[in-house]
């Protein structure tokens, strides 16, 4: 008899802990570069979908990196969510991640994702204009459209943009004018007509949005998420695309070498490429254009002249100190 109850009991207790156990396996730990409020949309519609949870911690790009190398040898989180692709870069340098090409990889264009699966693109983060629509519509004019638009006498002393000292968007909008003129030397006699607009260079790169936004400044350079950003928050201001090109920041994810729970983690990674996923961005207006060129993007936006091209890694990490001194040294002249 005492036999029996004993089995009753290990039954019983076996029965409630596998619940438990298969709940605890049911979720995913991850590492967020992109901000929460970005995050928490694509975290909780995928948990909706699948009952997977997504634990997330959020830290920034250095952040996220050190941890990666820090916990080399006993990982924590089996995948990272958004990003810079150059932290990727940098990663795959330091043996943190392992190749996964997700299902449906073939949406994102090739440009957007590593040649051998160490990370793939998930959304675009171009540099674009940001200018106070009644600034534009008390001096009769359009936004911006091309680089050389920002010269116009009616820009003197109101344009900002980021000190690229401290500031990556700095460097990537003088990346932007190198790529998109096609010569240096032409792009820093053109920085050196700009510089004669601005009104400063703010420390952060999206520092110059809100005087933007408030009138305090006509127009400037930012990345595409600080200001979509400040025109959710309901300000009037317009968006543009130089018509000559910039660079865009590609936003990626990657799964973590020898991290836990990678097969739940890979169906994470198969269902952001999807265009249910990829929608996310426009139905929430989150600061990014979607990596899939046919899913439609925010309201917020209007792509009509927008010509982007990748930042070059090799050629950045080469170059960006050199250039950046020359800035220094032939523009700013501080």
């Amino acid at each position: 008899m005492k036999r029996i109850i004993s089995l009753v009991l290990v039954t019983m207790l076996f029965s409630c802990l596998l619940p438990a156990a298969v709940a605890a396996q049911q979720s995913i730990d991850v590492y967020s570069i992109m901000p929460e409020s970005f995050a928490i949309p694509f975290f909780e519609a995928f948990t909706a979908k699948t009952g997977i949870k997504i634990n997330f911690v959020r830290h920034s790009a250095g952040e996220v990196l050190a941890r990666l190398i820090a916990e080399k040898n006993n990982p924590r989180v089996a995948m990272v969510f958004g990003g810079p692709a150059d932290t990727f870069a940098a990663a795959i340098a330091e043996d943190v991640l392992e190749p996964y090409i997700p299902q449906g990889v073939e949406a994102i264009p090739e440009a957007y994702r590593h040649p051998e699966g160490y990370f793939t693109g998930i959304a675009l983060n171009p540099i674009v204009f940001l200018t106070n629509k009644s600034f534009l519509e008390e001096n009769n004019m359009q936004p911006p459209k091309s680089w050389y638009d920002l010269l116009d006498p009616a820009y003197a002393n109101g344009l900002q943009m980021a000190d690229a000292r401290t500031s990556g968007t700095g460097f990537n909008r003088i990346a932007s004018i190198i790529f998109a003129l096609g010569d240096e030397e032409e792009a820093f006699d053109y920085m050196a007509k700009l510089h004669e607009n601005v009104q400063v260079y703010t420390k952060s790169g999206g520092g110059g949005t809100v005087p933007v936004a408030t009138r305090q400044a006509s127009s400037g350079v930012f990345f595409l998420v600080d200001s979509i950003e400040t025109a959710r928050r309901g300000y009037d201001v317009v968006i543009s695309f130089p018509k000559e090109g910039s660079v865009v920041s590609v936003e990626a994810m990657a799964l973590v070498k020898n991290g836990p729970n990678q097969e739940l983690a890979k169906q994470f990674m198969d269902w952001l490429v999807t265009e249910e996923a990829q929608s996310l961005f426009a139905e929430h207006h989150i600061g990014f254009l979607p990596a899939r060129p046919d899913v439609p993007v925010s309201d917020l936006i209007d792509l009509e002249g927008a010509n982007f091209f990748e930042l070059d890694l090799e050629w950045a990490a080469e170059h960006r100190q050199r250039v950046i001194e020359r800035w220094v040294e032939e523009i700013v002249g501080f």
